[in-house]
C-alpha cells in the first residue's frame, strides 16, 4: 500500500452530541435500504502474508449481524443532510468532487438544500468523514461496522482474498484503477452494480468505488495508541487518559540490569466482537477505492486510516445493525 497517500496530519477529534425531544423524521429513501444477514460465529480475520497492520491472521468471533446490501448513495445522504444540516462541513464536504451537491437557499436567506449530483443518485456518496457516516448511521437507528464484522461480511469463512473468491480483480467484480483527469465521476459506478463482485453473503462492492469508513480506532500489531508508523504517542495517553507512560528504569533483581517499565500496557485485541481500542488519532477504513491500482489494495485484510474529520473523494460507508438470525454459512469457495 502506497501509504503516504493516506497519511494526514494527527489530530484528535473528539465527537460531542445531545439528545433531541423527537427524532427526525426518516424518509423512505434511507428507510428502506436492504440488509443482509451475516451469520455469526468464528472466522480467520488478518493474514500474515499481507501488510504489517494485517498481521497476524488470527481467529475471531462475531455475533450474527445485518449490514446494508450495497454502499449509502448520494440519494440517500442527501436526504440525511437536508434533515441534519452540515454546519461547517462536519459531515462532508460539497466540493466539485462530491455526488452530493448544495442547492442554494433563496435570496430571503432560506438554508441551502441538498441533493444528488444529477445522474449520480445511485453512485457512492463521498467525499464523506467518519463524523458524517457515524452520524448517518446513528440517524437510521443503525450503526458503522466494526472492523470485525466488515471483514466477516467480505471474507466469509474460508480465508478468500477477495469478496467474490480467490481470482484477481476484474472489471466485472470491481471498480478500481480508474484515473479522475479521464473519467471524472465515471471513476465510480451505481452501489447495486459489479454483482459478480458480491461477498459470500451477497454484500456488493466490498472491494472498489469507495473506501468505506469502520467504527474502530485504528490499531497497529495491538498497540491502543499509536501513530500510523506504530510508534506510541505518550503526549495523546496522557491527554486523554492521564495515564503517565514515561519510561522508567527499574533493576531487575535476578539480573542486575536495567529494564524498561511502562504504565502503558499493550492489549491483545479481544477474540470475541473485537471493537478495536477505546479511543485513538485515526478511524479505520476498509475495502479499496476506484483510484487504488493494486490488487492487495483491494484485498479483504487491507487496512487504510484516516484523521475522522478527513474526507476524500474515495471515502463512502455503509450501516449495520445487530440481528437476532441466524442464517447458516454460505458455502466455500471453489479452488
Amino acid at each position: 500500500m502506497k501509504v503516504l497517500r493516506f497519511l494526514v496530519t494527527a489530530a484528535i477529534f473528539v465527537l460531542s452530541g445531545g439528545c433531541a425531544s423527537s427524532p427526525p423524521a426518516v424518509p423512505q429513501v434511507a428507510a428502506d435500504k436492504e440488509m443482509l444477514i451475516v451469520s455469526g460465529g468464528r472466522f480467520t480475520m488478518g493474514r500474515d502474508q499481507g501488510e504489517v497492520n494485517e498481521r497476524p491472521a488470527h481467529k475471531v468471533d462475531v455475533d450474527t449481524f445485518a449490514l446494508d446490501r450495497t454502499e449509502v448513495s448520494a440519494g440517500e445522504f442527501a436526504a440525511f443532510l437536508n434533515v441534519m444540516g452540515n454546519e461547517s462541513d462536519r459531515y462532508f464536504t460539497p466540493d466539485e468532487y462530491a455526488t452530493v451537491v448544495a442547492v442554494p437557499g433563496d435570496v430571503s436567506g432560506a438554508v441551502a438544500r441538498f441533493a444528488a449530483r444529477p445522474g449520480y443518485e445511485r453512485f457512492p456518496a463521498n467525499n464523506v468523514s467518519w463524523n458524517g457516516a457515524d452520524s448517518y448511521c446513528r440517524w437510521l437507528g443503525k450503526r458503522l461496522p466494526t472492523e470485525a464484522e466488515w471483514e466477516k461480511a467480505a471474507r466469509g469463512t474460508d480465508k478468500r482474498l477477495f469478496p467474490w473468491g480467490k481470482h484477481e480483480p476484474r472489471e466485472s467484480n470491481a471498480q478500481f484503477e480508474q484515473t479522475w483527469k479521464e473519467k471524472r465521476f465515471g471513476v465510480m459506478v451505481p452501489v447495486d452494480a459489479l454483482p459478480e463482485g458480491a461477498s459470500p453473503y451477497g454484500v456488493l462492492n466490498m472491494a472498489g468505488n469507495v473506501l468505506e469508513w469502520v467504527n474502530d480506532w485504528y490499531r497497529q500489531n495491538c498497540l491502543d495508541f499509536c501513530n500510523p508508523e506504530g510508534e506510541r504517542n505518550p503526549s495523546l495517553i496522557l491527554q486523554l487518559t492521564g495515564r503517565d507512560t514515561e519510561i522508567t528504569q527499574d533493576a531487575d533483581p535476578a539480573k542486575d540490569l536495567p529494564q524498561k517499565k511502562s504504565t502503558q500496557r499493550s492489549q491483545t485485541p479481544p477474540r470475541n466482537n473485537p471493537t478495536g481500542p477505546e479511543m485513538g488519532s485515526f478511524k479505520v477504513l476498509r475495502g479499496g477505492s476506484w483510484q487504488d491500482q493494486l490488487d492487495e489494495e483491494m484485498s479483504t485484510t487491507r487496512r487504510v486510516w484516516l484523521d475522522p474529520a478527513q474526507r476524500l473523494p474515495y471515502t463512502g460507508f455503509r450501516c449495520a445493525k445487530g440481528s437476532s438470525r441466524q442464517p447458516a454459512d454460505p458455502p466455500a469457495d471453489k479452488p
